[in-house]
């Protein structure tokens, strides 16, 4: 910062020389720092008073208690309708009154295709119900008197603060869920694994649900398909477009015992590549009894880099006689899909542009090096197979 500091004099905002204390606000603050504070504060206060038995604060501060969480609530039901109304997932235009009974409403009968989001707003209900029934614009909670110069609570006499904190763990609870569930979903409803009824998470569970898919022909298809349609409320419509989505997806088919190949790669080829990684990467045996491990400064470790090194120029040349850039492309896109748990829906997408990156920069063998280096290599591979529709390769990994 140039010049003089412009809060110097400011009694809340000047500098101080504890930085310790220092708190992320404004531009360096987050919406959920907003939601979390007023929730926390509420229960850091019911908390204290009960605690620290403080009876002469009772009367005082259940008000900035209930009005913390009443406008907690408010600030989650805002974080996540703005967050769909934005996917259009729910309808009409971020409001910003401050009646939470209508925004819950708003959410409540809005046709998310969730189940998991759905179960979290219908349990807010009795909260909802509770602080809009005694406060329904956010000013009873603030000031003695209303807009219409009526005393502020009139019909209530006496709140229990252990009551108030018991709830205010649940209320807790359900705001967290609302967030973190609305970001997940939105994620997952991005990849386009979903129907008008069921989510992405929610077409995983049916596929687990069912039987295998050369099973669909027997009894048992039967007697899970009336589990799903009664668990989610289908109709047969419904019922059949969600296992047209889950046929199509490659790691909702897996689960169904559907395999479905790789782009360039064969199982044949990933065995083949995972062969030459172990010949840098051998099973390590258990050390014996008595055995403290290697020595780092001993001749012979100097001696293992050297082998190693050379090992690895052998595997670089046979892979790179092997692998073609559309082959090396799908191999370090299935590596990074397993390792940083990526949606499998982009794993098309993610290796046209891998084959771009490589013609860029126009280096396999530093490619191949890089992916051959890595210790957890077999382990993603392995997790990708899975993901990716590639079962049977996955099994195959295990014993390599």
């Amino acid at each position: 910062m140039t010049g003089p500091d412009p809060y110097a004099n400011d009694p809340f905002f000047k500098a101080a020389d504890d930085p310790d204390w220092n708190a992320c606000i404004g531009r360096q603050g987050e919406e959920e720092n907003y939601v979390d504070g007023y929730i926390e504060a509420a229960m850091e206060l019911a908390d204290a008073v009960i605690e620290k038995q403080l009876f002469g604060k009772r009367d005082t501060l259940v008000l900035p208690i209930l009005y913390n969480a009443r406008h907690a609530i408010e600030l989650a039901l805002k974080f996540a309708t703005d967050r769909l109304v934005a996917a259009q997932i729910v309808g009409g235009d971020r409001k910003r009154d401050h009646n939470i009974k209508a925004q819950w409403e708003r959410l409540h009968h809005a046709a998310i295709g969730d189940e998991a989001l759905s179960r979290t707003i219908a349990a807010l209900e009795p909260f909802i119900e509770s602080l809009s029934r005694i406060d329904s614009d956010g000013q009873e909670l603030r000031y003695h008197r209303n807009r219409d110069d009526d005393p502020s609570l009139a019909d209530y006499a006496l709140a229990n603060l252990k009551v108030i904190q018991t709830s205010l763990g649940e209320l807790k609870t359900l705001i967290d869920d609302l967030q973190y569930r609305t970001v997940d979903f939105l994620r997952e409803h991005a990849t386009g694994s979903h129907t008008g009824r069921c989510s992405r998470r929610d077409l995983m569970a049916i596929a687990r649900i069912m039987p295998k898919r050369h099973l669909w022909n027997t009894p048992a298809f039967d007697e899970q398909k009336a589990e799903v349609m009664l668990r989610f409320g289908f109709g047969s419509r419904q019922f059949s477009l969600a296992l047209d989505q889950i046929q199509r997806n490659r790691e909702m088919g897996a689960i169904l015992g559907m395999e479905t190949p790789l782009l360039h790669l064969s199982d044949e080829d990933i065995v083949g590549i995972v062969r030459q990684w172990r010949l840098l990467h051998p099973k390590l045996e258990k050390p014996k009894d008595g055995e403290l491990g290697a020595d780092y400064f001993g001749i012979e470790r100097f001696e293992a880099m050297q082998h190693h090194n050379a090992a690895l120029r052998e595997v670089i040349k046979t892979l790179q006689a092997q692998l073609s850039p559309d082959q090396l492309a799908d191999l370090e896109t299935v590596y990074y899909l397993g390792r940083d748990r990526v949606f499998p829906e982009y794993y098309e997408t993610l290796v046209a542009e891998k084959r771009q990156e490589h013609a860029a920069t126009n280096n396999p063998q530093e490619e191949i090096r890089h992916l051959m280096e890595k210790t957890n290599f077999l382990r993603c591979v392995q997790l990708a197979a899975i993901r990716l529709g590639r079962v049977a390769l996955a099994e195959r990994l295990k014993d390599l």
